[in-house]
């Protein structure tokens, strides 16, 4: 029996970015993160999204996450989106960065390294990161995009759970770049109205280091999300 295919979510522990193809039901669909399961350390399947609770800096992790995908019957990746933590790469906390090397010297490249955990796979895969030192550390990104070009994929209406933080329909600026490898497309710009809002609110209203304010700041744009589906599905 040929197995369904398997996407990959590296990074990831919210539904927001795997929703599509939920949604599409032809897929295995996977996220690791260190806080996807019930804490006791099992995997859980969750309305067909499998969670992985896996440190992605271990040395081993993708040998890790080859071993787990066969132990749960599933075939190895097809497709891999990567959200690379950015608190040490992008240049908004540039000011911060001689203070971190005086403490960890290479602090940036065991960074650099982790966005390129995809490179261990040779299937289609994006990397997502804020505007960083990947541009020079690695390579350029394939492009730039910003929440409120994709506004039209995204349902209408106010943020299931941050309304007072995320505007409607995602329509707000947050330049970010997208590294694609081995086949992977670039989503296709559905809307060129831009907005008035200047900058993110989740920048510029949310303070401190708390795991709901990285939480907000790290959602997938649900819109750019089905827009990443559209054109890596489309013949």
């Amino acid at each position: 029996m040929k197995l369904k295919p398997t996407v990959l979510f590296l990074f990831n522990s919210s539904s927001y970015a795997p929703q599509p193809w939920l949604d599409d039901g032809g897929y295995n669909v996977v996220s690791v993160d260190y806080d996807n399961t019930d804490h006791s350390g099992t995997p859980r399947p969750t309305g067909g999204h499998t969670r992985l609770n896996l440190d992605l800096t271990a040395p081993d992790v993708v040998l890790q996450i080859n071993s787990a995908l066969t132990d749960l019957g599933f075939a190895q990746p097809s497709f891999i989106l990567s959200f690379t933590p950015c608190t040490d790469m992008a240049v908004s906390g540039a000011a911060h960065f001689a203070r971190k090397a005086a403490k960890v010297p290479n602090f940036q490249a065991k960074a650099v390294a982790l966005a390129r955990l995809v490179e261990q796979w040779p299937c289609p895969s994006i990397v997502e990161n804020p505007v960083s030192i990947l541009a020079t550390r690695w390579k350029k990104p394939t492009g730039y995009v910003h929440p409120w070009m994709f506004a039209h994929q995204c349902p209408s209406g106010a943020h299931p759970e941050f309304p007072d933080v995320i505007p409607a329909s995602d329509m707000y600026p947050k330049k970010t770049g997208l590294w694609c490898q081995n086949g992977a497309k670039m989503p296709i710009q559905s809307s060129f109205v831009v907005p008035e809002l200047a900058q993110f609110h989740g920048h510029t209203n949310l303070g401190g280091k708390s795991a709901r304010t990285k939480y907000i700041r790290s959602l997938t744009p649900r819109g750019l999300a089905a827009a990443i589906y559209q054109a890596n599905t489309t013949e």
